[in-house]
Order: structure tokens, then sequence, then C-alpha cells
């Protein structure tokens, strides 16, 4: 992430076209892969040898390319990112949130999983490595399935382990072709889905989520009210089990882009798969009616759907778009450890993102690429650059105690807001605690000290500006209190500063409290190194979800970009261009030519 950087609006249509090239040629898809339509499925995008790959080029291109990627997955079913050297649940986050697709969480979902990054990232199917999983559209037996998901593969498996997929269309044409009359009662009636969950997760089971899990309740009533609201019935049984029956759904949909029908449903995946110690397969589908299905035409089609899908290795860093209305996938037995985390959308934003991707914390919380820095922005100035930035597109904006101008960024804060351009939900906004006040008990004070002159009642980050705890000073003695404990006595810098004995995991704590209260939603660090990472994470209960440096060409810090990547420790770099003072010192020229700022941005941003 960028802090400070104003030409980033300007080249960024220019950059995008000529410096992010992806190809995607028949040389670089799949051998695996089939066509329908004279559609690849699935297409396949590899990075070109103009750009060293990475998950921030990567969401950029996504970003720039969104409409025509959405327009692609539709087409094609499926399109794989491969080589691009993804290797996180949130550098996977980043990029898939780049699509403009509006999140969704996992409710109603019969698998076991693990939330990985807030609601938006979670394991797949946890079920045993010997249990395949059949062909089925995600989440099919609610009544707002998503309509997209996205898969990334972090560890591939050492044998097996492949998600197939297979053409929804092709299916529903072979079942209206060679079983007409069942093609027609399913389109006709519908079908329910019949489950018995757990109280707890199973994970000896494809189909053990808890109840609990299932539809994010604590109690009976809660599950009792949220299955109310999907049209579910219930019946309680013996050890807390709980016996649910959908309420009927399609089993034959139109694609409400194409119109074209598809089979979309999860009929053969219950009829095939869904069996543990409390569900019997046979018995875990029916017409809407209520009356059985025909099991021989089911085990036809489970034939037709083995021979017809595209099944093809996973490799470390894929990440798979698939279309939720036109396609279908499953999951193959493996062996060895295997990951691949998971996301589903349901369509398009309404209120499209602007200015540049984001970066996806480990919360979930998505922080803007490229942000303005508002140090040494004079007082005057702060609320028009502050309104001005908002109306070309800037969302976060980085503030600090020490910058001595917060009142000022808070009235432009507040006069965007007031002036409809912009929601404060939609901006991002960062503060500091300076280095007087790491003590426990003034650390929640200087925290709402900022709020109250941003005029917010959160802030989205708030970092420990410096890993070095100066001599308190109170706010009646002087806001802010800057480097000099007492300015008057005149002494050189390094003398005027008094530092204290704060250990660092006293403040640290403090910030953890300020977070779990609510007062900000993801706290972080300044100016720190692997080191001090390092002391922080031996006694954290919640990691840095932020480390912001200075970092250019001239200053590449490459073992604290490899270190917070590997613990995922999002790195927000300042002074991108290389601080003024070297400019000063004649080390670089001038660096406003938009070719020089193309180059040294695609190298940032790739950092």
């Amino acid at each position: 992430r960028l802090l400070g950087t104003p030409m980033a609006l300007v080249p960024d249509a220019f950059w995008r076209q000529n410096y992010l090239v992806m190809v995607t040629t028949s040389a670089t898809q799949l051998p695996e892969a089939k066509s329908y339509g004279g559609k690849t499925f699935p297409l396949t995008y590899r990075p070109s040898d103009k750009i060293a790959p990475g998950p921030t080029v990567l969401a950029e291109w996504v970003w720039g390319n969104r409409e025509k990627l959405r327009k692609e997955a539709q087409d094609h079913g499926a399109i794989l990112f491969r080589g691009f050297d993804i290797r996180s649940p949130e550098e996977q986050a980043m990029v898939i949130t780049s699509l403009g697709l509006k999140p969704m969480p996992y409710v109603g979902g019969a698998a076991v999983r693990t939330q990985v990054v807030g609601d938006l990232i979670v394991t797949t199917n946890e079920s045993p490595p010997s249990e395949p999983i059949p062909f089925h559209h995600e989440m099919a037996q609610c009544p707002e399935p998503p309509s997209h998901l996205c898969f990334m593969c972090q560890v591939p498996a050492k044998e097996g382990g492949a998600t197939p997929l297979l053409n929804s269309g092709a299916v529903y044409d072979y079942l209206k072709a060679k079983h007409p009359k069942f093609c027609s009662e399913l389109e006709a009636k519908g079908v329910r889905y019949v489950r018995i969950m757990p109280p707890q997760d199973d994970p000896k089971s494809a189909i053990g989520r808890s109840w609990k899990n299932t539809f994010k309740a604590a109690t009976k009533a809660e599950a009792e009210a949220e299955m109310k609201k999907m049209g579910t019935t219930w019946e309680w049984l013996a050890n807390d089990d709980l016996k649910t029956i959908t309420a009927k759904v399609p089993a034959i949909r139109a694609d409400p882009r194409s119109g074209k029908k598809v089979f979309f449903n999860s009929v053969v995946a219950a009829f095939t798969g869904w069996i543990d110690s409390r569900n019997d397969p046979k018995k875990a589908v029916q017409f809407g009616d209520g009356s059985p299905v025909d099991a021989k035409a089911l085990e036809d089609i489970a034939s037709f759907m083995d021979k017809e899908k595209v099944s093809f290795a996973w490799e470390k860093g894929d990440i798979l778009l698939v279309d939720n209305w036109s396609t279908m996938h499953s999951r193959q037995p493996f062996s060895g450890p295997r990951r691949v985390c998971a996301s589903v959308f349901k369509g398009v934003e309404s209120t499209p993102a602007v200015c540049t991707p984001k970066a996806v914390l480990t919360t979930g919380d998505m922080i803007p690429l490229v942000g303005l820095g508002m140090w040494k922005i004079p007082k005057n100035l702060c609320p028009k650059v502050v309104v001005d930035a908002v109306k070309a597109g800037y969302r976060c904006f980085d503030n600090a105690c020490d910058y001595g101008n917060e009142v000022e960024v808070g009235k432009g804060i507040t006069q965007a807001i007031e002036s409809k351009l912009v929601k404060r939900e939609d901006l991002w906004i960062t503060s500091k605690l300076w280095n007087t006040y790491h003590a426990k008990e003034h650390v929640r004070a200087a925290c709402l000290k900022s709020m109250k002159d941003l005029n917010v009642d959160y802030l989205d980050l708030y970092l420990i500006h410096f890993p070095i705890a100066q001599k308190y000073v109170p706010f009646e003695t002087r806001y802010p209190p800057e480097w000099s404990y007492d300015p008057e006595l005149k002494l050189p810098f390094t003398e005027s500063i008094v530092q204290v004995d704060v250990p660092l995991s006293e403040t640290w704590a403090a910030m953890e409290e300020l977070k779990k209260e609510g007062l900000v939603k993801n706290i972080g660090v300044c100016n720190f190194n692997c080191a001090l990472l390092r002391e922080i994470m031996k006694t954290c209960t919640i990691k840095p979800a932020v480390n912001q440096v200075e970092l250019h060409p001239y200053l590449t810090q490459d073992k604290l970009v490899k270190f917070c990547r590997r613990n995922g420790i999002h790195l927000t770099g300042f002074s991108n261009l290389g601080a003024p003072s070297y400019v000063e010192l004649g080390m670089v020229g001038d660096p406003t030519h938009m070719r020089v700022c193309i180059v040294l941005r695609t190298y940032i941003v790739g950092r």
C-alpha cells in the first residue's frame, strides 16, 4: 500500500494498459480444458514476461479489467489464474475482491469449515481426505445461493485432491434428452433437502457442519429464527441433533443473465454423498411435494458427470474463479496435506469501489492500496485537501497525533460526509499513538483524543508510531507533545528526548483492548523491524495487522518485506518515491516525470 502518492490517479489507465499485461492464449490453456460453444472451459490466465508476478500486481490488473473478467467467467464458466505467486488467503482475498463482487457469509452450507480471513475466506470442506465430494452448485439447497465462488490452493495434495469442474448446461441437456419425464418433474416440483445436523462440528463427515455454525447461532432459539427466515422446517432430536427440511427450491433454473437452463442443484451430491452416522443419502433429497426422486436417473446422471468433468491438478498459488450459475464443482480424495481456501459472492457491489483495489487484512477488513498521507500538509489547507482527495477518488487517509493537523483533517472528513461525497464506512481512517502515551493508562486516552479531533466514532487502523517510549506529557501541557520533553530548554535534539522504560508488551496489550472495545477495527505498528515484530508476536493475542515503514527503491527492506508477507502482516510503504531529503542531497533527480513515476509505482505496488 502506498501513502502520499498524488500521481496515483492520473496515469492509472495508462499504467494498467501498458505495464500490467497478462496472457491468455491457446498456448496458456490447460491440456485438460474442454470447449463449450466455442469457449474454453476453464479459461486460464498466466503472467506475461513483462512484469514480475505477485498478488498486488494481479489485483491491480484484475481491478482494471474487472468487468471484462466477470463477463469471461460467465461465458467460460471458470477462470484459472496460475503462476502469480499467491501465498496466503489474505492475498487471495485482495485479488478476488478486486473483481467488484459482493462478498456473502457462508450461512446454510453443509460442510465443516474454519473461518480464515474474517467472514470472507474459509477453508474448503474439512471432511476426511478419503471422502469424495460429489458434483454440486455451491449452497444450491439455500434460497439465495452465491453467484460466484473462488478457490485458492495454498498447499496442493501429494496425490489427488483436484477440484473437478462441470458445465451445468451440458448436464441439463443430457438430462432432458435421456430422462425427459424426470427432467419435467424436477422443473415442475422443485426439490427439498433433508439433513440431520449435530450440535458440534463433526470433522469425520463431509456434511458434519453443526447447526450452530450452519446458522451462525449460539442457541436453539437463534437457529430457529434463522430457519424461519429461510423457510426451513425442523425437528429437534436426541443429543441436540437437528433435523431440517429446506423450503422447496428449484432444481432446474434459468441463468438470470442468459436465460439458459442449468441443472442448478445439489441433488446428485445429496443422493450419493450425504452419508454419515446421522444421515441416509437415499432420504437426503425429495421432490418439492415430498415424493421420492428417480434413483436410477440420478445414478445415470452421476455417471455422465464423471465422464464430462474437467479435472486438473492444483498448483501452489492457483486461484480459481467459478461462476456458480453455470458451473458445478466437486472434490477428489487425496493423500498428504492439502489446504485450499474458498470465498463466496453474490452479485456485484451496488456501490462501485473507487481509485484502486484493496488489500485484505486477517480481520477481513479491506484497506485501499493507495492512500493519502497527511504529514506536513499545512493546517489551513487540510480541509480542502481532504475534500478534493475524496472527489478525486481517495478513500484512505493516514493521520497521526504528531502531524498536528488532525482537527483540520477532521473538518475535511466531516465536510466530505455532510456533502454526501462519501459515507463514513467508505473511508479508511488511520491514526497513530505517539511515543509519550505508551504506558497502558495513557493509550486509550490518546486514541480517544485522535478520534475526537478527527470527528469519528471509530478508527479503521491505529498504529504505534515508533518503538520508542518517552516521558508522558499531559494534553493540557502541550499537544502534540513532539519529540522534545521541554522545548523551552532549547537542548540539542538528542538530549531533549527523555525516554522511559515501558515494555512493548504493555503498550501492545493496551492496543488490543482498544480493538476489543470496538474503538478501533485494526491495530498495527510503524517503523518496526523484524526483531521488534517478533517481540510483539511472542506475547500478543492479536497480531499486528499492519506495519508501516519507509519503502522505495533506495530503501528496499527486502528482509522485512519477506518477514511480513510470511507472517500475514500487511506492509504499508511511505515516501514511496524517496524521501524529499534524498532530492535535497542530490541522490535522485526530478521524480515527477510520468514514466519515472510509473516505473517507481510499478516497483512499489509489486512489492
